[in-house]
């Protein structure tokens, strides 16, 4: 692959420009079906892009105190959540990919929550350094049933290659509990209810975001619109890629409904509540799917 293709491949398709139109669809959907429930109208098709770019009209405000990476961390939170969008789409448009994606692609997604801890961190913002402290322990609390709940794909494929395992991992009982561990681990990674402790805009006036403005906070919002899309294609890709295009659209709705659903009847946990639910509900379920793979592969 040359560098005029992984240029196109990053930027356009299926980089950022197809990842930011999915994202303005994606959060569509979720503020359509969330205006429905709380019975009203709903925005229009394009809303998340007209605030997008009314944050980009808006002044960038930078707290005295601050050092470059307050700058910096919305950038590298963006240009991470399209390179992980750019290798997972490739594998499942192009069925194109290399040894240990998987791996890359975990822990590439990982990386916007430790900018935004840097970044949020940099400003000596009282209340941004309790958000900070919250998202430290978020991300303690949801990586462990992660990554433990992907093992079982890998395990039952016996492959680290993203497109290995989408052809290769069958549905089953601990495949289905395995996806829902990860849907719920994904959704905390997002930062959405039940698990917005770091933002808590009731609580912490946003957070870990309380500094940030203009540009900066729009690169934010966009990191985490576009990592919102990503969370059913990934699921759907490793458990249940197989039945074709329109079976895997219909999946990828189906659970992007259900993540709508799940942020809009289930209210604000505490951070105690999160690291215990991550770590003495998710995590054993997840060992347990484990167990049943290597039973039933050995």
């Amino acid at each position: 692959m040359n560098v005029l293709t992984s240029l196109f491949l990053y930027l356009f398709f299926p980089g950022f420009l197809f990842s930011f139109m999915l994202s303005v669809i994606c959060g569509y959907v979720d503020r359509k079906l969330t205006a429905r429930i709380q019975y009203r109208q709903g925005p229009p098709l394009l809303q998340n892009l007209y605030d997008f770019l009314k944050l980009l009209a808006k002044e960038v405000v930078v707290p005295q105190d601050a050092n470059f990476l307050f700058i910096l961390a919305p950038f590298i939170s963006l240009a991470s959540v399209i390179l992980a969008s750019t290798i997972l789409w490739t594998a499942i448009f192009f069925k194109k990919g290399f040894v240990g994606d998987i791996i890359v692609l975990v822990y590439i997604l990982t990386i916007p929550s430790i900018a935004l801890i840097l970044g949020s961190g940099s400003s000596n913002n009282v209340i941004a350094s309790i958000g900070v402290a919250r998202e430290i322990k978020l991300l303690l609390s949801y990586e462990l049933p992660l990554i433990t709940s992907l093992l079982v794909a890998i395990l039952k494929t016996k492959s680290l290659k993203l497109v290995e395992i989408m052809h290769n991992c069958n549905v089953s009982v601990e495949t289905v509990i395995a996806s829902l561990i990860v849907l719920i681990t994904l959704q905390a990674k997002v930062g959405l209810v039940p698990f917005d402790v770091s933002e808590a805009e009731t609580e912490l006036a946003s957070g870990v975001m309380i500094e940030y403005s203009g540009l900066l906070l729009g690169l934010i919002k966009l990191t985490k619109q576009i990592m919102f899309s990503l969370i059913p294609a990934f699921i759907t890709g490793i458990y249940y890629y197989k039945g074709g295009v329109l079976a895997f659209i219909i999946k990828y709705i189906l659970f992007l409904i259900l993540m709508t659903l799940i942020r809009n009847t289930n209210p604000r946990l505490k951070i105690d509540q999160v690291i215990k639910f991550c770590w003495f509900i998710l995590f054993p379920l997840a060992l347990l799917c484990v167990i049943l793979t290597l039973i039933k592969t050995v």
